[in-house]
């Protein structure tokens, strides 16, 4: 299993659709940058949202001990 990305987690969690999710990595694909970063710019989720599921993100890439 590879580590979870971002969008996935909040895809997964109904933060976002997968429209949402679809359209920020268009813009990810022309523009470069971060999903999460994106995300925020484009007003679909709170710096607070990203913070929190980027902790999430780096729990779920800790390996198990």
């Amino acid at each position: 299993m590879g580590k979870p990305l971002i969008g996935e987690i909040l895809l997964e969690d109904g933060i976002i659709t997968q429209e949402q999710l679809n359209n920020v990595l268009e813009i990810q694909k022309i523009e470069g940058g971060f999903v999460g970063t994106i995300l925020v710019h484009q007003n679909i989720i709170s710096d607070q949202t990203l913070i929190k599921y980027l902790a999430i993100q780096a729990e779920k890439w800790l390996p198990d001990i």
